[in-house]
């Protein structure tokens, strides 16, 4: 006979299922670590910063100088120019540019105050003389400034020589640098090229090359294999041990379908809030649904699902007091944490109504579970547990560090760092940092560019080389005061003494007197790199790393490093975490108070003995936001089992429920102290030593006398 009520929970599956195809939910889903950093007007200028060219350069170095490494690195330029969006970078400089600095040489060279004091025409023009009849070949003159009064700046790339007329560095190997298309700039195009890359190389030996894209795409491959791995073996062990526990073939299928349910139901309403959802969070949600399992267990195991019975009043209060946890939790302002929460409570609530509510009108026959008891030692009075705890809060507070740094929730992916540094150090750019400039105006703009580079003169800002017009003007200034006019016509005059043809240095010192005006267009076409933003003009600099403290002063000036930007950010969210997590606990707190008056110490053990256990860590390892957020998340569901066991009807139905809720949720959380991500791997380890101070507990702790 058909019955609708066995239907229902397929139905709802598909309904879901349908909205989160029809919403494409899961291309929200998104492995790059900047995805959890809290939304800021820096986050977005991080993403500007990720636009300019000079942030996808790909290196390519191919070890030896000989005459095979030569052909080998011409071969494997052809072969990566042929991939669509890759082109080599062009050693020379532009005309454009190289006509720019004809034109305005005097204003961006500095001057050699010493060399116009000490300057003797005549002797110059006798040393140039020289070596024009000494030299075999032509002998190269500046005949802009023969007297050489002008400075250069210093190459930042020093390091960089040529042989065989090849780009190669510090005579050890070739190099060819190769610029990604603006239009490369997803994750799913930064695949393609490197696949592409790691096609052409991947029987060559005795190359490197590097990305900083390549982080991106190994990074999240890593993160994404070891997600499914986690998955796969958390399911598997769910699976199995539901099939061990319940023996219930309908029941089962059930409560596969309402967790798949949840997850996906969870996720279609954040994929509404969040533009991004970390892929963190879908693991995190796989192992928090496994606590609502819990409900299930409760309800089953005391025959609610084949006998009309009650409302279940201790799982409901359990439910309310994680869920509530939660809820507060999820004022924290750093998006990780408020998407765990979202989820999470999403999830727990699905979870519970259905198990509460429509599993009985579905109805499940209870089969017979063989369990076999064991007698517990059960002598140690809370009291005695609770002083115990408190000792170890006391010692672990005093060990109690906050790790700011957010690549620790990475992966670590060594080789590609390896890399990494060998073209740093080979470049010379190991002590300089990305920051970005802005500006209101691209004269200003400009005009922040020179300030930096005439403080820190081994920084790398390209836009510095141009000159604004206040620059230009004080400039123009300075070499009217210093006469160039008269200084020309003595050279001249002096050169036909020497026996220089006239006018043969008629391009020495001109003056050009028109100011340079910019435009995005014109500044393109000298080469360099600019982005409007809002009301802001933005190009990139690097600065040096030391001097951090100094630069950061200037308002112009951006540090857009993942690692400072969370850094700022985190200090005030651990004052977060710490206000909204006390706020959390005393929630708890009167929620035990509200529901175990009688045996207020005992749900109270269940309470600070996990917290101590796990601030225990503390004395071998520094605590990041992961480990602090899953301590809120532990209590929040030991407190559960401190309701369950301090209730007036406990029996052995209750502690079976419990031991297997204990097994669902340390299979579901447990299992990520396997994985290789530090963000997954922190959340298994706390949830794990949780789990452990919780069935210790259930072990040691006296019952009540009307315990059974």
């Amino acid at each position: 006979m058909f019955k609708l009520n066995n239907y229902i929970n397929i139905l709802i599956l598909s309904i879901l299922v349908t909205l989160v195809v029809i919403f494409n939910s899961f291309k929200d889903i998104s492995t790059n670590l900047q995805s959890i950093i809290p939304n800021s007007e820096k986050k977005e200028l991080l993403n500007e910063f990720n636009k300019f060219k000079s942030t996808k350069k790909i290196f390519l170095s191919v070890q030896g100088l000989d005459k095979t490494a030569l052909v080998k690195i011409k071969k494997l330029e052809g072969l990566f120019s042929k991939i669509e969006g890759l082109s080599l970078e062009k050693v020379h400089e532009s005309k454009i540019l190289k006509k720019y600095k004809d034109n305005y040489k005097l204003y961006i060279e500095k001057i050699d105050e010493k060399s116009l004091d000490n300057l003797n025409i005549t002797k110059r023009l006798e040393e140039i003389k020289s070596n024009i009849l000494k030299s075999n070949f032509s002998y190269f003159i500046n005949k802009q400034d023969p007297l050489n009064l002008f400075i250069k700046d210093d190459d930042l790339f020093k390091n960089f020589s040529f042989n065989n007329n090849h780009l190669s560095i510090k005579n050890k190997a070739y190099i060819s640098i190769f610029n990604l298309d603006n239009s490369i700039n997803t994750i799913s195009k930064y695949e393609e090229i490197y696949d592409s890359i790691k096609e052409i190389v991947v029987y060559e030996k005795n190359i490197k090359v590097f990305s900083p894209i390549f982080y991106f795409v190994e990074n999240s491959r890593m993160i994404k294999n070891d997600v499914n791995k986690i998955i796969a073996i958390s399911t598997f062990i769910l699976v199995l041990l539901y099939l061990v526990i319940l023996k219930n073939a309908k029941l089962l299928l059930n409560t596969i379908i309402t967790l798949v349910s949840s997850i996906l139901m969870s996720l279609l309403i954040c994929s509404i809030f969040f533009d991004e959802l970390s892929i963190f969070v879908i693991v995190f949600g796989i192992s928090i649904s496994t606590v609502a399992i819990d409900y299930m267990f409760h309800h089953y195991m005391h025959d609610y699902y084949e006998n009309k019975k009650g409302f279940n009043k201790d799982v409901f209060l359990g439910m309310i007091t994680t869920v509530g946890a939660f809820v507060i939790l999820s004022f924290v302002s750093f998006d990780l944490i408020k998407q765990f929460c979202y989820f999470s409570i999403i999830c727990l609530l699905f979870s519970y109504f259905q198990f509460a509510f429509l599993y009985p009108k579905i109805k499940f026959s209870q089969k017979n579970i063989h369990t076999k008891y064991y007698k517990l030692y059960s002598k140690i009075r809370p009291v005695y547990v609770i002083f115990f705890a408190i000792i170890i809060l006391i010692l672990s507070i005093d060990k109690f560090h906050f790790d700011l740094n957010l690549k620790n929730l990475d992966v670590n992916n060594a080789q590609l760092k390896k890399t990494e540094e060998y073209f740093k150090n080979n470049l010379n750019v190991q002590k300089n940092m990305p920051v970005l400039l802005k500006a209101k105006s691209i004269d200003k703009l400009i005009e922040n560019a020179r300030i930096l580079k005439k403080e820190y003169p081994k920084s790398y800002i390209p836009i510095s080389i141009l000159i604004n017009k206040k620059n230009f003007l004080d400039k123009k200034l300075f070499l009217e005061k210093i006469n160039l006019e008269n200084l020309k016509n003595k050279l001249n005059k002096k050169a036909m003494q020497v026996g220089f043809k006239a006018n043969y240095f008629k391009d020495a010192y001109i003056l050009n007197e028109d100011k340079p005006i910019y435009t995005e267009k014109y500044l393109n076409d000298l080469g360099m790199e600019i982005i409007h933003f809002k009301d802001y003009f933005l190009t990139y600099a690097n600065l040096p790393k030391n001097k951090i403290d100094e630069f950061s002063k200037y308002e112009f000036v951006v540090n857009i490093s993942i690692k400072t930007m969370f850094e700022q950010n985190l200090s005030f969210i651990y004052d977060e975490l710490i206000v909204y997590g006390i706020v959390s606990i005393l929630f708890i707190l009167f929620m035990l108070f509200l529901s175990t008056k009688d045996n207020y110490l005992l749900s109270l053990a269940y309470l600070i003995f996990p917290i101590a256990l796990i601030l225990s860590l503390s004395f071998f390892m520094t605590f990041n936001i992961l480990h602090f957020f899953m301590l809120f998340v532990i209590l929040s569901i030991s407190i559960d089992f401190g309701i369950y066991l301090s209730s007036k009807e406990v029996d052995k139905s209750t502690y079976v429920a419990i031991f297997y809720s204990l097994l669902s949720t340390f299979a579901g959380f447990g299992v990520l102290i396997f994985s290789k991500v530090n963000a997954l791997f922190s959340i298994g380890v706390v949830a794990s030593i949780g789990i452990l101070a919780i069935t210790f507990l259930i072990i040691i702790l006296k019952r009540p006398s009307y315990d059974s």
